[in-house]
Formats: C-alpha cells, structure tokens, sequence
C-alpha cells in the first residue's frame, strides 16, 4: 500500500534555512536516496544534475553552523537528528531493533503515530536514551503492557487509541516513568479499579487523560498527593466517587477538570470545589447532581471559563438556583442543557459574562426569551431549543445579539411574525425556528444574496404566502432549507436562485405547478423532499443523474408520465413516489442501485411484472409496490432480500402460489437502524455547523483551552413511511420503524395453500393475505410469530378449526378470519 507523505522536522540552532558551504555528507546523501525510494515522500529528493548537494533539495533542512543535514527520516545514521516524525504511514513491523543504534543519540521528540507497530516497539524505543517525547497514538498496542527500563527522561507519552486494556499492569509500568509530565491513555479498552500505587509515583505529572474507557469504581486515596496535576480528563468512564469525600479536592492546582459521563455524585452548590483558584475549565455534563440546601452559599475562589452542566441521565432534577454563577464573570462558553431549570431566563449572567460566547441551556423550562438591554457583540452561540417559552422573537432581541452566528430555538411556543431583522445579523450562519407558532409570510430579506445564512429552518410553523425573490438575488449561501409543513403556496420558481442546497424540503404545503429544471442543476443536493403538494407534470428526467441525491420524497402529488429509463444516481438510498399518477413500466428503472434502502411506489398507476433486478438491491428494506396494476407471479427473486423488514404488494393483479422461498429470508430490523432515521449524512459532515452539538472535551495535546470546538452535526429529514396495521393505515417514522416487520399481500389473486414457511420471523407484527383466492387450512406455524399484533386471513377460501395455540399470542390486537368456510 502506497505510503502516506512523510514529514521530518528537528530543531535547528539559528534561524535561516541556509546551508553552509560544506553541504551534506555522503551517507547521508546516500540515506536520503534510499528514503526516497522507500517511502514515497510528498517532497521527492532528486539526487541528479545540480542537486548533488542535498542541502538544496526540497524537503532537506541542514544547520547553518555545521552545514549537517537536519531533516532525516527512520533510524538513518544523522547524529543531530532531534526531532521525527513517522505518523501516519504504514510500518507495521518495519521499524526492528538493530535499526536503532548510537547515531539517534540525541532523538527528543519521535512521533510513530498510526502506524499499527504492535507493543514490541516501547522495549525497541526503550534504547533512546535522550527521548523526551513519545507519541504513539492508534497503533496496536494491545493486552498487557510491559516497559522494560529506559525511558528515563520521557516527559510526554501519548498511547491514545490503542487496544491496552489490562488496567492493573498499565499503571504498575508506568508508575516506573517518574519524569512523566504528560499521560494520555484516552481511548483504549481499560476498564476495572485502579487499586495500584502506580501512577501515584509520578509525582511530576501535569496532565493525565485517561477518559474514553471502562474503568470503574472510586478514585485512589493517594491521588491526593498528585499536587502538580494542571489537567485531568475522566470523562466517559464508569468512576462511581462522591466529589465531596474523593481525592479530587486535593487537587486545588487543576486548570482543567473534565468528569462528564460517569456516575461522580456532584453537589449542586459545587462546594467542594470552591478552593480551585486556578480552574477555567470545568466540565460535568451526565452525572448524578445531588441538592445541598443545607451548605452555605460559598464565593468560589475560581473564575471559569468554559463550564459545561448538561446532565440528560439527571432529567427531572430541578436546578434551583444558578448558585455560585453569580459570581463568575469570566465565562466564554456555558451549557446548562437538560436540567429542568424553571427559572426565569438568567439575564444578568449575559450582564455579568460581557466575553460569553457560548450559551447553550436547551430542554429546561424557562418562560420567555431575554437578553439584557445592552449590546451583546460577543455572543455567538445561542441555543434555548425545547424550554416551551412564550412570546415573540421581538425586533430588540436580535438588534442586542448582532454578531449571533447560531441561533437555535426551536420546539417552544412562540409567536407572531418572524422579524425580518434577523436578516440584519450579518453573520448569521444557521437559524432554527422549527416547532413553534410563528404567523404570517417568510421575511424575504432572509433570503437575500448579502444574507450568510447557510441553513434555515422554520418548519411546523403556521407560515403562509407565497415565496417571491427578486431578480437580482442569485447564488445564496444556503446549503439546507428547511419549510415543510406551512401553507405556502405559489409554485417553486425560487428555487432558481438556490442551485448550491444541499438539502431542500418543503413537503407539507401548498405549491402548484410543475418541478422546475433548475433542479436536474443541483449538483450536490442530497436531500430533495417535495411531497405532499399539489404539484404537477413530469418529473425532470435530468433529476435522476444526480451524481450525490440519497433521498428522494416526491409522494402524494400530481406527478404524471413514466420514469427515466434507468436512474443513474448511485448514492440514492430512498426514494418516495408514493401517491402520483405514474406510469409505465419499471422493468429497466433502477437495476444498479446497490445502496437502495427505501423503494416505495405506492398508489401509482404502474404496470407489467415485478423487475427481476429488485432481487439484487442487497440493502434494500423497505418494498411498497401497493395499489398499482403489476401483473404475474411473485418474482423468486425478491427472496434474495437477506435485509428484507417490510413488504407491501397489496391491490395489484399478482397470481399463483405464495412464495415459500420467503422462509430463508432474514426479515430483520437489525440491519436497518444505521439506514432509516434520516436520509443524507457523510455528506453533510463538514458542509454545516451546529452550536449544540460540540466538542465537550478540550484535548491536553495542544496544551490550550482558549477555545471550543464546534463539530459538526448530521442534518437530516425524519424517514417516513406509510403502511396498513390494526386496520388502520398509519404513517410511522424514523427509528419506530426498527421494529416493524411486516407483510401484506392481500388484494391480489393469490391462489393455494398457506405456506408453513410464511411464519417468516419471530419478530414479525403484520401479516396480511386478506382478499385472495387461498385455501387450506390455517398454518399452525402462525403460533410462532411470538410479537404478532395483527393477522388478516379474511375474504378467501381457508377450511379447517381455527388453531388453539393462537389463542397464546399475547400481542395479538387484530386477528381476522371472516369469510373464509372456517
């Protein structure tokens, strides 16, 4: 496999890159040669013509005072070789022991990062004896961790992502390295106590992460003694310490402490840690909070930061009181979210924090939204989604908070018109105001070519008008636009000036005419959901060459006319055009759609057999092919669906036997969860921001906490399908639909007995065979469909009792058997 691209960096006593007059020598010429050929470097060493002096070739760095090469690469002989950096290659076992000899003398720094060497490298590196910093992040440093002597002066090891799980023998060796200032053993597979003395011993340990792994139980007493510790991740751990009584109020020089996700009891006053004078970051989230009404409100002597409190394992605890942040005054970012908070919206910490950057207090229970009359330029994250608050999103509000750059308050009840100066905040980035119940028309200057929006959501609001851009506004910023259920009317002409989204949806209102072309023109568009209109007219045939189109949703319209002959969109995952007026034949539609999930073409007007090429389609999981008129026999090729959940072929003119090779197939929503929530997804990543979902842990290896991290989250629209159970014909979507399994095949002419085999799953909930022409007795393999909610055999020509073992299927809700010669 052909190397990554190689960078060596050392230090070099002066600050020119010029070589002296001396250049380099011959074997280091001659190392640097064989480098060339080995690894594949980015900067190829040309060893020819006018550069025999390899101080001039590209890549090379020499000192300025010896005229020695400084820039070199594995284990070649450069004996002032500092510095080196092997990260991200392929070494494996490359690296052997009789490579490292007495020329590495003064090696400081050595990064063999992802390079899958295997724990036989630590006694191989063991050998350098001036090595000061190790870095062997997500190589295959697995089982029991042994280091033999050496190491003397390391100061900073990094094991990161690697598969040590054996807890008891990682402490006890690196309790060894008492140079150690820097520890990260985040993310490999430790779990269990630590009972050892071990890292206790490393007295001059700064900072220490060992979150990302299963180590349960409380804190060792002796990290009382760890004085110097500056920095300390834990998050995401099973520890089970009391904050109050744990080692960790020992601890007064942290700078930053991170417990989220572990079963730490915190007091909700944070008393015990009110001595931290030099804590700015303090991150919480998804503890067990506990009430301490009856400690005395203390002035801590900390100022923070970044102070994270999210705590969605602890719904239902009510947070009082905002105790100790009344004294803080410093903060950058906050996140209360998921605490139940019932107060009214906390001003004065916006009065008090003038830097804050970050607010984020999602899923509590404030009343209103507020901001203090004061201008709020530093501001650039809000979200208070999901608090059910009143009132408007008035004209002062977004005139305070001009530099917002996310606002997301979505799922609340507020009301009135959407201001339109909200287009005046000028670095407006995502704007979320889905779920409430704003009124009237769709501020247009939202949609003006000055605007920096790149998402926009108002879906579920009581929106109407029509959308109306001027002639000048062309190439928006928009990437997802969001206005699905309104009433919104007038057609889709707008959509001229919005050829870069990558996710459009405005199903659920009012639209007329046809699709316009300016959508074949959509080249990254992912998600296209336009159902649910009154639209009309073919559908454009350039729509399926979308090289990036993954979720398709063109159901319940007026759509008419046959489709493309073939799709040629590779990455479509679900397609919806359920409930046109369709036609045609499918026979060469979609026969190389290998990552098809969803094909629902329900209600059209469809003719000719069922394609054979359906049997191919090995992910797909949901097939509606209900109320069309296909003709023929079941197509023994649909048995080859091994991710098959549910399958309607109701209402056609289908014949002929069921099919008994459906025993073997694996109805099964396992297979499903990764496939159903929501459409679009690796595409998105990196194309949108989102303020709530962020990094919630500041990584020691830059040794900086001066900012957070926003990441990226997936946007999507929720998968919807529609399907006939309990006699009711329901729509369900996203993961509600892991658990449906379901087949229906009534309303055609199938003819014959009940097959055995059709008790296709345990897990199955539906099965409908009503309207045919079966006969035979009622299979007593029915009585194994243990989860079964509804059974409709009626309306065909069964003989026979009724079998007694149904009677023990305790789901069962609809059980149908009339008209039958029971």
């Amino acid at each position: 496999m052909k190397k990554k691209a190689l960078w060596v960096l050392v230090v070099v006593l002066g600050i020119t890159r010029l070589c002296g007059s001396r250049g380099c020598w011959e074997q280091e010429r001659v190392a640097l040669s064989a480098l060339n050929a080995t690894l594949d470097l980015k900067y190829r060493v040309d060893v020819g013509g006018s550069y025999f002096n390899c101080c001039s070739w590209e890549g090379v760095e020499c000192n300025p005072t010896t005229g020695r090469n400084s820039r070199a690469s594995l284990f070649l002989p450069f004996e002032e070789l500092k510095s080196l950096s092997l990260s991200d290659n392929y070494l494996g076992g490359w690296i052997a022991p009789e490579g490292i000899n007495s020329p590495l003398s003064k090696l400081e720094v050595l990064d063999v990062s992802h390079n899958s060497l295997g724990h036989s490298i630590l006694s191989i590196l063991s050998t350098i004896p001036s090595l000061r910093h190790l870095f062997l992040h997500d190589n295959n440093l697995s089982g029991t961790l042994h280091v033999n002597g050496g190491f003397s002066n390391l100061k900073e090891l990094d094991m990161s992502d690697n598969p040590v799980d054996d807890v008891g023998t990682v402490v006890r060796a690196l309790g060894a390295l008492s140079s150690l200032r820097i520890l990260s053993l985040q993310s490999n597979t430790i779990d269990g106590t630590i009972t050892t003395q071990g890292l206790c011993n490393l007295v001059k340990l700064e900072e220490l992460d060992l979150s990302n792994n299963g180590i349960t139980g409380e804190l060792p007493t002796c990290w009382r003694n760890m004085t110097s510790i500056r920095v300390l991740f834990l998050e995401d751990n099973e520890f089970t310490d009391n904050v109050a009584s744990s080692p960790l109020t020992s601890l007064t020089s942290l700078e930053l402490l991170s417990i989220s996700g572990n079963y730490f009891d915190i007091p909700s006053s944070l008393s015990p840690l009110a001595n931290y004078s030099r804590l700015k970051v303090l991150l919480l989230d998804d503890n067990k909070l506990t009430i301490d009404s009856k400690v005395a409100p203390l002035i801590p002597r900390f100022q923070l930061k970044y102070f994270t409190m999210s705590n969605s394992l602890s719904k239902g605890f009510k947070v009082t009181s905002l105790g100790f942040l009344n004294h803080q005054y410093d903060l950058i970012t906050i996140d209360l979210s998921s605490n139940d908070i019932s107060s009214v919206f906390p001003t004065w910490l916006l009065e008090n924090n003038t830097k804050l950057k970050n607010l984020l207090m999602a899923n509590n229970l404030f009343a209103t939204l507020e901001v203090p009359p004061m201008t709020l330029r530093n501001l650039l994250v809000m979200d208070m989604s999901n608090n059910g608050m009143r009132g408007e999103l008035t004209t002062e509000f977004c005139l305070n908070v001009p530099n917002l750059q996310y606002l997301n308050v979505s799922a609340n009840r507020l009301e009135g018109n959407i201001p339109s100066e909200l287009a005046s905040m000028k670095s407006l980035l995502l704007l979320d105001l889905s779920h409430n119940n704003f009124s009237g028309g769709l501020p247009m200057q939202l949609l003006d070519s000055n605007s920096s929006l790149y998402s926009l959501n108002v879906a579920y609001n009581n929106l109407q008008g029509e959308i109306v851009l001027s002639d000048n506004t062309m190439y928006l910023n928009l990437l997802c636009l969001q206005l699905e259920h309104h009433m919104f009317k007038g057609d889709l002409s707008f959509l001229s000036s919005l050829v870069n989204l990558l996710l459009l949806d405005v199903s659920n209102n009012f639209f007329i005419g046809k699709l316009p072309r300016v959508i074949a023109n959509m080249s990254s568009l992912a998600l296209l959901d336009l159902s649910k209109n009154q639209l009309n007219g073919l559908i454009p045939q350039g729509l399926f060459n979308l090289l990036g189109l993954e979720y398709l949703a063109l159901s319940d319209n007026n759509l008419s006319g046959s489709l493309a002959s073939s799709f040629i969109a590779p990455e479509l995952r679900h397609i919806h055009l359920n409930g046109n007026k369709l036609n045609g034949s499918i026979v060469h539609l979609l026969p190389n759609s290998s990552n098809l999930v969803t094909l629902d073409l329900s209600e059209n007007e469809f003719f000719g057999s069922i394609p054979y090429w359906l049997g191919n389609l090995s992910q797909l999981s949901i097939l509606f092919l209900r109320g069309n008129d296909f003709y023929g026999t079941f197509p023994k090729q649909l048995c080859r669906l091994k991710s098959l959940s549910m399958i309607d072929l109701s209402k056609n003119n289908l014949f002929g036997p069921l099919p008994i090779c459906l025993g073997p197939v694996n109805f099964s929503s396992t297979g499903y969860a990764n496939k159903v929530d929501s459409a679009p997804h690796s595409r998105f990543r990196g194309q949108l921001p989102s303020p709530w979902s962020y990094v919630r842990t500041i990584r020691s290896q830059t040794r900086s906490y001066n900012n957070k991290i926003l990441i990226v989250e997936v946007w999507g629209v929720p998968h919807i399908v529609e399907f006939t159970t309990k006699r009711r014909f329901d729509a369900y979507k996203g993961y509600a639909l892991l658990n449906m399994i379901e087949l229906d095949f009534s309303c055609n002419h199938f003819s014959g007995e009940i097959p055995p085999e059709i008790a296709i799953s345990q897990d199955m909930l539906m099965l409908n065979l009503s309207h045919n022409k079966l006969t035979g007795h009622i299979p007593m393999s029915l009585s194994n469909l243990t989860k079964i909610e509804s059974i409709d055999l009626s309306y065909n020509n069964l003989i026979g009792s009724i079998p007694e073992e149904l009677t023990r299927l305790n789901f069962l809700g609809v059980f149908n058997v009339s008209y039958n010669d029971l």
